[in-house]
């Protein structure tokens, strides 16, 4: 748990309006809490459940001490994994016991989250917002973040998934562009595992179970045309063959082919990460905005060497598909300091800190920000972002995709580790789905 000193510093009324105007210390904390939540009564501290990555950097760090310093209100950060995060957010917000002031959750949390979290629009409206530019996130962020019309929480980052791949290395192996298919994905994994001998590979997954290694594998599901369930039946539909030919073909990538770091076998998101920067493989299809922390020359031997395209298609290149989802902030419902939660929220996601965070590696959901010169010129692969979430399927919200996504890890790192064949693994859990849909009344 990250503490942070408390401040001394008191604000007045007419000490912050001077500082707003003149751009002093509250444009350099982003500010933009409103004057009649610095005249309420204040708690001693705010409590912050958020996730443990690397892109946290700009709440933990520039957004904390900046919101205590103008308020006095010591933010107690909770960075957590991401399965802990979601316990965690789940059983605080059911307690209902005002424990937790402030979430921040995925798209796959919102929909058992949403009731117990207030209603930005009515947060907006009851607190006021000026400056705060609601109108200017994207509207797909707020979408992923609406429950039976109430929008549950600001958007922080939005994005899918990109190949990302390395030119240098391609081109030393023989292969002259980005793979656009399957085919040539392979192709391209084996010339430069061959070409390299073992120091380099063709390729990085996420291959740790956990929510990142069926990412990972997500791509290429959708690309083959495969999909999970249908959300209003509930036909199951993730062991029919397109689901599983594209695992088996993930798989082989693996067992047969023999195209990954042995390591990979540990990687999730941070993970997989660190091995591009550190040289390992020519290749990952990975969230978009890991290409930030791959081409920053302070972190990273392999900067200003990669490039980015969509995801593969199956056959075709007109095939290429990815979830789009990312991460919301929002109050708690049972806070007993909702205004000033409120008032945190809004400077983390304010223009100014979003646009901090993207060069951390946060893909802010903010059309300011993605037209911001900076922004742009600094993401190289944002052209990559924009081609591949001309076609994003929405990341599915429905009450038990959370269970099923849960369900599936151990039965895909069975074929990753060569211990069933695809079709043993989706079968399986086909069969564990089946079960949780008759519990839930589904079937």
């Amino acid at each position: 748990m990250q503490k942070l000193g408390k401040s001394s510093i008191n604000i007045t009324r007419r000490r912050f309006l001077h500082g707003s105007a003149a751009a002093g210390a509250g444009l350099l904390a982003g500010s933009m809490l409103s004057t009649s939540a610095l005249a309420q009564a204040k708690p001693d501290k705010l409590v912050v459940a958020a996730l443990m990555i690397k892109w946290r950097r700009t709440l933990e760090e520039e957004v904390g001490p900046a919101f205590e310093k103008e308020t006095g209100i010591k933010v107690e950060f909770e960075f957590l994994p991401y399965d802990a995060l979601a316990t965690r957010i789940k059983t605080q917000l059911d307690a209902r016991d005002g424990s937790l002031d402030v979430a921040q959750f995925d798209t796959v949390m919102v929909n058992w989250a949403a009731p117990q979290l207030a209603d930005f629009n009515q947060l907006i409206k009851e607190y006021g917002a000026e400056g705060y530019n609601w109108d200017d996130f994207l509207p797909a962020a707020k979408d992923a973040f609406t429950v039976d019309g109430k929008v549950v929480a600001a958007p922080y980052r939005f994005l899918s998934t990109i190949l990302h791949y390395r030119p240098d290395l391609l081109e030393a192996a023989g292969i002259t562009a980005a793979p656009r298919t399957f085919e040539e994905f392979q192709n391209a994994a084996t010339a430069v595992t061959e070409k390299f001998g073992g120091e380099k590979f063709g390729v990085g997954i996420y291959g740790r179970e956990s929510e990142a290694m069926v990412r990972g594998w997500n791509p290429f599901q959708l690309s083959s045309g495969g999909r999970d369930y249908n959300l209003a039946t509930k036909e199951i539909l993730i062991n029919k063959p397109e689901s599983v030919n594209s695992l088996q073909f993930y798989a082989d990538l693996v067992n047969k082919h023999k195209v990954t770091p042995p390591e990979a076998s540990t990687w999730e998101y941070d993970g997989l990460v660190a091995g591009g920067q550190a040289d390992r493989f020519a290749m990952m299809v990975a969230l978009a905005p890991n290409g930030t922390l791959l081409d920053d020359p302070g972190v990273s031997k392999t900067a200003g060497k990669w490039a980015w395209s969509t995801v593969p298609g199956a056959t075709d290149p007109s095939q290429s598909m990815g979830w789009s989802g990312g991460w919301g902030i929002g109050v708690a419902e049972a806070s007993a300091n909702k205004r000033w939660a409120f008032e945190f929220v809004k400077m983390a996601t304010n223009t100014i800190n979003l646009k901090k965070s993207a060069f951390d590696g946060n893909s802010p959901p903010r059309k300011s920000n993605l037209a911001d010169a900076q922004i742009v010129s600094k993401l190289k692969w944002s052209k990559a972002f924009a081609e591949q979430n001309a076609v994003p399927i929405p990341m599915p919200n429905d009450p038990v995709f959370a269970i099923c996504d849960q369900q599936i890890r151990p039965h895909i790192s069975r074929a990753l580790l060569g211990q069933a064949t695809a079709q043993e693994a989706l079968d399986a859990a086909a069969k564990e789905w089946h079960r949780t849909f008759q519990r839930a009344g589904l079937l």
